[in-house]
């Protein structure tokens, strides 16, 4: 009996439209505070934190370790707009759950001068 020739990997999925959805890809999930940037200056009174994530829902924020903040979705990014915030240091987290499991980004210091 002759052998199948296997497909080059991704060339199946490349013709039919998507990729293969792997058992690493489908388990792994991130979330990365995009703005404020590490040591960033921020002279407004009012700032729209954005949040890449690979999670459609429960996307959250915390500013200066105070309470878990919903964020909103919005051209394929998640924002948190602050507003009442005063001059000096802060740090910003984001976290994202999925099912039972909460992944958190890496925390953001940055300095409010106003």
């Amino acid at each position: 009996m002759g052998r199948k020739k296997k497909a080059a990997p991704g060339k199946a999925a490349e013709s039919a439209g998507k990729y293969p959805e792997s058992a690493e890809s489908a388990s792994t999930a991130f979330v990365t505070v995009d703005y404020p940037q590490d040591g960033e200056i921020v002279t407004s009174s009012q700032y729209a934190m954005r949040v890449s994530t690979s999670a459609s829902e429960g996307v959250e924020i915390s500013i200066d370790g105070k309470a878990w903040q919903p964020c909103r979705e919005s051209a394929g990014f998640w924002w948190y707009d602050w507003s009442g915030y005063g001059a000096g240091p802060h740090a910003v987290l984001a976290r994202i759950t999925v099912g039972k499991r909460a992944s958190k980004s890496k925390a953001r210091s940055f300095t409010v001068l106003i």
